[in-house]
C-alpha cells in the first residue's frame, strides 16, 4: 500500500471539510483576473466630473477584496435588499466556495467558484447574475465560464486539484460565504455553530 504524502493528506482534509456543501451546489463558475487595472475615481465628491485614474497591481489584499465584492455584488443580483432584511438574512445569501489558481504558477490568476442557494427563478439565467456582478469588479477579464452542476461533489474536487500540489493555499475558507441555515444544517454541534 502506497503512503500518501503531506501533500496528498492537506488535499484529502481539505476535500473532506467541503464535501457536505456538495448538495447544495448549483453552478460551477471559473472568473480569470487581470494582473493590473486602471482605477477610476472621482476626485470631488460634489463637485464636478473629474476623475483621478492610476494603476493598481493585483497583490493578496486586493485579491481579497476583489472576492469580498463579488460575492456581495452577486448576492445583490440574486437577493436584492432581502439580503439586508434581519429576518431574511439566514437564507438570503448564496453558498460560495472560492479557491484561487495561478499564483503560483504561469497561468493568469484565477477564482474558481462553487455557488450553491440560487433562487429557482435566477437559476436558469445565472449566467447573466454572474457576468453582471463580475463586470463591476476592477481586476475582472473577460473570460468567464458558468456551467449548471450534475455532481457538486465532483466539481469540489475538482477545484482542490492544487491543493497539496502547487498551493497549499488555494482553499479560501476565508472568503468563502456559507448561509446559516445551511451551517445548521451540516454542523450540529452548537460549539462549532459560533465559530
Amino acid at each position: 500500500m502506497q503512503q500518501l504524502t503531506n501533500g496528498q493528506k492537506l488535499q484529502l482534509a481539505y476535500r473532506k471539510h467541503i464535501a457536505p456543501y456538495s448538495n447544495y451546489v448549483q453552478c460551477a463558475v471559473t472568473l480569470t483576473l487581470k494582473q493590473t487595472a486602471l482605477i477610476r475615481v472621482r476626485r470631488f465628491e460634489n463637485y464636478g466630473d473629474e476623475y483621478y485614474e492610476f494603476r493598481e497591481y493585483l497583490d493578496e489584499d486586493k485579491l481579497r477584496s476583489t472576492i469580498r465584492f463579488f460575492t456581495a455584488q452577486l448576492t445583490n443580483e440574486l437577493y436584492g435588499n432581502k439580503a439586508k432584511h434581519k429576518n431574511k438574512q439566514d437564507w438570503a445569501k448564496p453558498l460560495v466556495i472560492t479557491v484561487v489558481e495561478g499564483r503560483n504558477t504561469h497561468k493568469l490568476t484565477h477564482l474558481h467558484l462553487a455557488i450553491g442557494n440560487i433562487p429557482t427563478t435566477h437559476l436558469g439565467n445565472i449566467a447573466h447574475y454572474t457576468q453582471a456582478a463580475f463586470q463591476r469588479c476592477d481586476f475582472a477579464n473577460k473570460q468567464l465560464c458558468v456551467k449548471h452542476v450534475t455532481s457538486g461533489i465532483g466539481w469540489l474536487g475538482y477545484i482542490t486539484k492544487e491543493v497539496g500540489y502547487t498551493d497549499n493555499d488555494a482553499l479560501d475558507i476565508v472568503s468563502s460565504t456559507i448561509p446559516p441555515f445551511i451551517q445548521q444544517s451540516i454542523c450540529t454541534e452548537s460549539r462549532l455553530l459560533t465559530a
